[in-house]
């Protein structure tokens, strides 16, 4: 147990084996939860009426059972952060800021990312019945919501509760920027199956995945030839495909 300052005691749990899904996991099967769960990281910094903001979008919107509120990037001090790490591409793979971009509550993939942000969202205890946890992939928390988002249960950005995110300054290098977009490429794959098979015969979604494939590589090679500012989000953009499109390949859904 830990007693925080004008809080209730808290609990420590540790989990021996590595990765996050297997401590998100411990948590929810420790039980002892209540009515609402949040999910943050611990590079996050909760703005002061955090708690009071996602109790109360939690009460106003019971037609909701999974929400997320907005990511502020805190950049490191005395470090000049480069052009590229500026770009809605960078702050989505590098720095989790998925949000609708609105003042006012917008449900997800309505003109807006179809999951959360997998530093900062909340959803109802009551979900757990259901059985879903979160699987030992690199997008653990977006899996975990999509899962939900199947089996019926609706998501919402809401823009009252706020985070921010205080970037490592290891984050801010092109490699790792290329890296995680080649990650992302290829859990935003096996993400699709998570939502149920194609509305398609299967050669023609495979022969789609071609096309794509040979498009992202043409983007990727003519990127070869520009510098490091845009060019960079470019050539991460077209990682990122061709990493979506192999993945498919490997991987062919099934037809509905």
């Amino acid at each position: 147990m830990l007693d925080l300052p004008g809080l209730p005691a808290h609990r420590l749990l540790r989990e021996a084996r590595g990765g996050k899904s297997h401590a998100l996991n411990r948590a929810l099967e420790e039980g002892g939860l209540a009515e609402i769960v949040a999910v943050l990281d611990d590079d996050t910094s909760p703005a002061a009426d955090w708690i009071d903001a996602v109790l109360a979008a939690s009460r106003r919107l019971p037609e909701y059972s999974i929400f997320a509120g907005r990511t502020r990037i805190d950049w490191p001090k005395g470090i000049d952060v480069p052009r590229w790490a500026r770009t809605r591409l960078a702050g989505g793979i590098l720095f989790s800021v998925f949000d609708s971009g609105r003042d006012q509550d917008v449900e997800f993939g309505v003109d807006s990312p179809r999951f959360p942000s997998g530093n900062h969202f909340w959803f109802r205890r009551s979900l757990l019945r259901e059985g879903v946890r979160f699987p030992a992939v690199w997008t653990t928390e977006a899996h975990f919501v999509v899962q939900l988002q199947a089996r019926g249960h609706r998501g919402v950005f809401v823009s009252a509760p706020l985070v921010g995110h205080r970037v490592q300054p290891r984050l801010l290098d092109p490699r790792v920027f290329e890296e995680r977009a080649v990650h992302f490429g290829r859990d935003m794959a096996s993400l699709e199956t998570c939502s149920g098979p194609v509305e398609m015969r299967p050669w023609l979604h495979r022969m789609r995945a071609i096309a794509a494939l040979a498009g992202w590589s043409t983007a990727w090679l003519g990127t070869r030839l520009a510098g490091n500012g845009i060019g960079l989000s470019a050539r991460a953009r077209a990682l990122w495909g061709i990493a979506l499109n192999r993945e498919r390949l490997r991987h062919p859904r099934k037809a509905g």
